[in-house]
């Protein structure tokens, strides 16, 4: 006769917790199959090892319990074929998942790897960049930010929420501001007619256009930016350059990392071309 086998040893010799080979049985994918017919002890048996095995495969790859099951009563290699090529694509689909979430990740640690690297830079550097793909969240004229971005933030997530797509959320880094010129030369703060925001979508069809730009990094509340525009302006003038475009603002260390606002870092970026 076969040996036949205990819940315990089965535990040991499969690394499975007793627990999860009650619940097995109890749901009827893996039971017993032998019962004592003086004591009523169930044991199981040797020839139900390759059913276990199956099952700690699937499971440990990522198989829904409903699946397995499945599987198990209707098994043919059509039905496994099926089942596996599903679950392939399924891993395919999370392994790119996984990379667009790694890339997110990686930009996020340059972005504040670069802000710490800005903090204590004060100077004003030309720069060229390749066009940058962007996406609008307000298009709608200038508005002091300070004053009304409560109230565009709210207006925006409604607007969010009624879309198909998933929410991703913001972090440092992600949204920059085009600011309105005549606002830099007018009584009050910084007005802003665009709010955007950096990404990899290539086939948006905004874009921040290629070219020179005199960067800035102002570190402070944004309260007191406008000097901060204004030094970089006046550093344009005097070095021979010209304004060619709308400045923006990238926020390279914002709330969501600094608890201090005198700690915030804004990137100026202001198109330029030679005189």
């Amino acid at each position: 006769m076969r040996k036949r086998l205990k819940i315990g040893e089965i535990s040991k010799l499969f690394k499975l917790s007793k627990p999860t080979l009650r619940y097995y049985d109890e749901i009827g994918l893996f039971s017993p199959k032998y019962t004592d017919e003086q004591n009523q002890y169930r044991y199981y048996g040797i020839e139900q090892f390759a059913t276990l095995d199956a099952i700690i495969f699937l499971r440990k790859n990522g198989f829904a319990i409903k699946d397995i099951k499945e599987q198990l009563e209707k098994r043919s290699p059509e039905g496994t074929l099926d089942l596996l090529q599903r679950k392939l694509e399924e891993t395919r689909q999370e392994i790119r998942d996984l990379e667009i979430i790694s890339r997110k990740i990686q930009n996020k640690i340059t972005t504040i790897e670069e802000g710490l690297s800005l903090l204590t830079e004060t100077t004003v550097t030309i720069k060229e960049f390749s066009a940058r793909s962007i996406t609008y969240y307000y298009n709608e004229g200038p508005v002091d930010m300070i004053e009304k971005m409560d109230e565009i933030h709210l207006s925006d997530m409604e607007r969010i929420s009624q879309m198909s797509h998933v929410y991703d959320g913001f972090f440092t880094g992600d949204l920059g501001f085009v600011v309105d010129y005549p606002s830099l030369h007018e009584e009050g703060p910084v007005k802003y007619s665009r709010i955007f925001d950096l990404n990899e979508d290539h086939a948006s069809p905004h874009f921040l256009r290629g070219g020179l730009y005199a960067c800035y990094p102002y570190k402070g509340p944004y309260e007191h930016i406008k000097e901060a525009h204004l030094h970089v302006l006046d550093h344009i003038h005097t070095h021979g350059y010209i304004v060619d475009g709308e400045a923006i603002e990238l926020y390279i260390l914002d709330e969501s990392v600094v608890k201090d606002e005198n700690d915030y870092l804004t990137m100026i970026q202001v198109p330029v071309k030679r005189r």
